[in-house]
């Protein structure tokens, strides 16, 4: 690939500078036409490889190597690479060579030339969330097993951010990228078509799986959790505790699962639903608390709330605790997720356990069978299971439970 790659990617991660964690430092070397995820160029900060006593010395190559250990330059490529069994002694003078040269190889260019990065673009809507940094862990840990590096875009749930970073990404050729969308139910296709033709439009397409939300109707890979049969675990266990007058905090983009639970129980015990008693917030424990404050002025008589996340039950709990309801003496409350923080809270918080190590594990493991070509059919679709997790907010003689990831 020539400059004109190369200034697109660099355009591509000025895009991305506000909004991204990256896991290492990159070096752009004018001389060579590289960049390089580390300082793998044979110089230090200074601009020079330690050997010189004044100005820059020209960095060694590879025919360097081969002249200092006494083998042809192939002999060399196939000791660095592994692609051919060399003599043991031969193989031991070249490496040694290499480590008297200080000799690093261009990792960038050489991936420029096979039209790979050894990049992956990963976008969810909160990285400072309580959900999301256990996944994440995975999918660096997968990734940089793999020989990948991870490049991290937080969208903090704004459809507009999210598009700019999947744009970005797809600029700067990253191999592969993990989505977790904030996009609305209601424009799911339309998004997907859009994605699809982005990330098709490059002289190689890039392979997206979509994380937490199944996008497999429209032809991309998913791999899911499973919020409506989580929040019919939760609405059930708050109904066989007598509650009767229930409250929901939602979101505006997992109605597919957790609020269809939510109305699914309301029917199947004829409960009748109120549109009052259904508050929208924004996954954080600010929009929780506003959300339940919102009910509790409505005077409606309560018993019971299921809230679509951890992150906003903690909000819902300060703001009952507030208007001096007793938990769960008074209102039972239950969230979705299981993150650290349930077991901490005051009382214990009652959760949807979601097993964010075997998301991210799934979900890295998806990507790289599609980028290294595996037979794997299209689209994909895997959906994590849970499980309920009683705690005292709902029932205040359940056990200690404890089964978030200590990891």
């Amino acid at each position: 690939m020539g400059p004109g790659r190369m200034q697109g990617i660099l355009k591509a991660a000025r895009r991305l500078s506000g909004c991204l964690v990256f896991r290492e430092k990159a070096y752009y070397n004018g001389d060579n036409g590289g960049i390089s995820d580390k300082r793998g160029d044979g110089m230090n900060e200074k601009g020079n490889n330690g050997n010189s006593e004044g100005g820059v010395e020209a960095l060694p190559t590879i025919k360097d190597v081969a002249k200092r250990a006494n083998v042809s330059i192939s002999t060399v490529s196939h000791v660095i690479n592994q692609t051919k069994h060399v003599n043991p002694d031969t193989a031991l003078r070249v490496r040694e060579a290499v480590k008297e040269l200080n000799y690093k190889t261009n990792i960038f260019a050489k991936n420029l030339k096979s039209q790979s990065t050894r990049q992956i673009g990963v976008v969810v809507t909160d990285i400072c969330g309580l959900f999301f940094p256990y996944v994440i862990k995975e999918i660096c840990r997968e990734a940089n097993k793999n020989g990948y590096t991870v490049t991290l875009v937080d969208s903090g749930a704004d459809i507009t951010l999210e598009r700019q970073g999947v744009s970005a990404l797809a600029e700067s050729c990253v191999d592969g990228i993990i989505l977790s969308s904030a996009v609305a139910t209601d424009q799911k296709e339309e998004y997907a078509a859009e994605l699809t033709e982005l990330l098709s439009a490059g002289t190689k397409k890039i392979p997206l799986v979509m994380m937490e939300r199944d996008f497999t109707a429209y032809g991309i890979d998913s791999i899911c959790t499973d919020t409506y049969t989580g929040g019919l675990k939760a609405m059930e266990h708050l109904v066989e505790l007598g509650c009767s007058y229930i409250a929901h905090i939602t979101t505006p983009y997992v109605q597919e699962g957790r609020y269809f639970a939510y109305r699914t129980v309301l029917e199947k015990y004829q409960i009748p639903y109120r549109k009052d008693y259904v508050e929208t917030g924004d996954f954080t424990h600010e929009s929780g608390y506003r959300c339940m404050k919102e009910i509790l002025s409505k005077k409606l008589p309560l018993d019971g709330v299921f809230v679509s996340n951890d992150q906003m039950a903690v909000g819902a709990v300060a703001a009952l605790k507030e208007a001096g309801k007793r938990i769960p003496e008074d209102v039972r409350v239950i969230g979705f997720d299981d993150v650290f923080i349930c077991e901490s809270m005051e009382p214990s918080l009652s959760s949807v356990h979601i097993d964010k190590v075997l998301l991210g594990q799934k979900s890295i493991s998806l990507l790289l069978d599609r980028i290294q070509g595996k037979n794997v059919q299209l689209p994909y679709k895997e959906t994590v299971e849970n499980s309920l997790v009683v705690r005292h907010s709902t029932d205040e003689t359940a056990a200690a439970a404890s089964s978030w990831e200590h990891r």
